[in-house]
């Protein structure tokens, strides 16, 4: 299934005219059909996979880019780990080592909402933005999420994670993308972060949830003491109360802690959840 979501350049006419020339190749022989779905406007990249999605006739589905940046090759090594007991299989690319062909920007964010994306969730995460990744197609509709652009892989990563979906990683290649790159080196990043927080407390339970209202009260408060020290430093050059920064760092770690505690506890529930689920299915 081809998906063209509104694009204005010749995305629909060659894909059409690759379509065309498979089925003549392919007139006699018992090959899949190839089904090319078009958006009249630019609908988002969450509709355009759930156009995808609906249009699939298979029980197990592989998102890619067009770009051909990720090796169809990997598509087998996919559908086996699914076969094997996974919920989601994610092609990591960098494992073991991030590609050369990649900048240094984007490895760097990759490696930071990667880390983000696996403490929220509790699971090990080294590719939270892999544009190639399959999944059983029941799960879809629950692991499924708003976004735009950008910002669907690695919230829709968080949230299968802290569903407590099994997800396993596979080592893949990448290619050196043709053209320039649509990322916005600013706006895409904090849409990426803001997606994150939200989807850390939407798909976290009332009991986590209770556990971690300590941590954003201590939160709060060594914000409030750090920034008065600061600004009694940057006025005065001195701090006159020498214990304002041992409380800064206390209620620092302990909000850290109590957080921490909650997101174990959630994803301890979620993951005992799925394996009773597993368990009756059998």
């Amino acid at each position: 299934v081809i998906v063209d979501d509104g694009s204005k350049d010749r995305t629909f006419d060659i894909a059409r005219n690759y379509i065309n020339t498979y089925k003549s190749i392919k007139k006699n022989s018992k090959s899949p059909s190839i089904i090319l779905v078009r958006h009249k406007t630019n609908r988002g990249k969450a509709f355009a996979l759930n156009t995808g999605v609906k249009h699939s006739t298979g029980d197990i589905v592989i998102f890619t880019d067009a770009d051909c940046t990720y090796p169809s090759c990997h598509f087998p090594e996919l559908v086996s780990e699914i076969k094997k007991g996974a919920d989601i299989v994610v092609g990591s690319r960098f494992m073991p080592a991030p590609p050369q062909c990649m900048s240094f920007s984007h490895k760097l964010g990759n490696k930071l909402f990667s880390s983000l994306v696996s403490y929220i969730s509790a699971s090990e995460i080294t590719d939270s933005q892999s544009g190639l990744r399959a999944f059983r197609k029941e799960i879809f509709p629950e692991i499924n999420v708003k976004a735009r652009s950008l910002e669907y892989e690695p919230k829709a990563t968080a949230r299968a994670a802290k569903l407590g979906y099994k997800i396993k990683e596979i080592p893949i290649g990448y290619n050196k993308r043709v053209g320039k790159s649509k990322i916005h080196a600013i706006k895409d990043p904090f849409k990426i972060l803001f997606s994150l927080i939200h989807i850390g407390y939407s798909e976290t339970t009332l009991l986590a949830r209770t556990i971690m209202i300590p941590s954003f009260i201590l939160f709060l408060i060594g914000i409030i003491i750090g920034g008065i020290i600061l600004k009694e430093y940057i006025t005065t050059g001195l701090i006159s109360r020498p214990y304002y920064p041992l409380l800064t760092t206390l209620s620092l770690i302990l909000g850290t802690q109590f957080f921490s505690l909650g997101l174990i506890i959630d994803n301890i529930t979620k993951k005992l959840t799925r394996i009773e689920e597993r368990a009756q299915r059998k």
